[in-house]
């Protein structure tokens, strides 16, 4: 990082400050924590956009409209006295240096399992109130990364992948059995959320074990199904002002 790049972060932190203090912008002063979290997560879910379309320009941009929610929750905390962001930082910086004995110390790891295996167990001493491998997967999670998350700990930790069940394929198939003998009985709507909340629960496993991310594959697919869609409409409309420039349709004769 050179010298260029730290003024270039020192100036942005400092116009978040100024906009926070008396004079400045008034609707940057009346925020909060709280009532940031609508901006951080469109702001995140639009850097996952510019990534999945592979676009370097807009990514920048996405990357630093995140940095400037951090700025902005740094502002905050530095006003109400309870961080800064130097403290951010430091504790960013001390948790990636200790989690990363492999490389800034004198472990050795034989691959990726291990340096994830070493990961967790670092967490845990450096976190012991935490009693079960799934404390800290925060529950606002969308559902499927939510599960993808339960999952993974559950493997880290030894479980099986889908509980009851070590072949996600399998379970699949089961749910989808016990989904559709489900409705010839009657229409439950309680056992049929059970039944597609297990199915669902099923096929992220599924994509787990073929090393897909689940959320990332059915976003792709609703996309393509939107691209779909919107094409046919302007397709459709193509076709009405083309008949209403004929006069519209003519009379049979």
């Amino acid at each position: 990082m050179t010298d260029q790049d730290l003024e270039h972060l020192r100036r942005l932190f400092e116009v978040m400050e100024r906009l926070r203090a008396p004079g400045g912008c008034p609707w940057d002063r009346v925020q909060t924590h709280s009532t940031l979290i609508p901006f951080l997560l469109e702001e995140t879910y639009e850097t996952i956009q510019a990534i999945e379309e592979d676009d370097p320009e807009e990514l920048a941009e996405e990357l630093g409209d995140l940095l400037v929610e951090v700025a902005m929750h740094a502002a905050i905390a530095l006003e109400a006295g309870t961080f800064d962001i130097g403290t951010v930082a430091r504790r960013a910086t001390e948790k990636m240096v200790g989690r990363h004995p492999q490389v800034f110390s004198t472990t050795e790891v034989s691959g990726v399992e291990q340096v994830l295996s070493n990961w967790e167990e670092l967490k845990r001493q450096e976190k012991p109130q935490r009693g079960s491998a799934l404390d800290g997967i925060p529950r606002s999670l969308p559902a499927l990364a939510l599960a993808d998350s339960i999952q993974r700990r559950q493997q880290r930790a030894g479980s099986a992948s889908s509980p009851g069940q070590a072949d996600p394929a399998v379970a699949v198939a089961d749910s989808l059995r016990a989904l559709a003998a489900a409705t010839r009985v009657a229409d439950d709507t309680a056992a049929s959320d059970r039944l597609i909340g297990e199915l669902l629960f099923a096929v992220v496993a599924l994509a787990r074990q073929r090393g897909v991310d689940p959320e990332g594959a059915l976003r792709r697919t609703a996309e393509a199904w939107r691209r779909a869609l919107r094409q046919r409409e302007v397709a459709a409309r193509a076709d009405a002002e083309a008949e209403d420039g004929a006069g519209g349709p003519k009379a049979a004769g």
